[in-house]
């Protein structure tokens, strides 16, 4: 039984929203990270 492409589309782009988040978080915090060390060497 095949799924409505409506559903799957939403489905993708809800999938899609929180891997943006994600990523979007992980490269803050990296970017916190790094801007510690670099002081912390200062």
């Amino acid at each position: 039984m095949a799924m409505p492409w409506e559903m799957v589309v939403c489905i993708a782009g809800n999938v899609w929203v929180l891997l943006d988040g994600w990523i979007s978080v992980c490269f803050l915090a990296a970017d916190e990270a790094a801007r510690l060390l670099r002081s912390a060497t200062d």
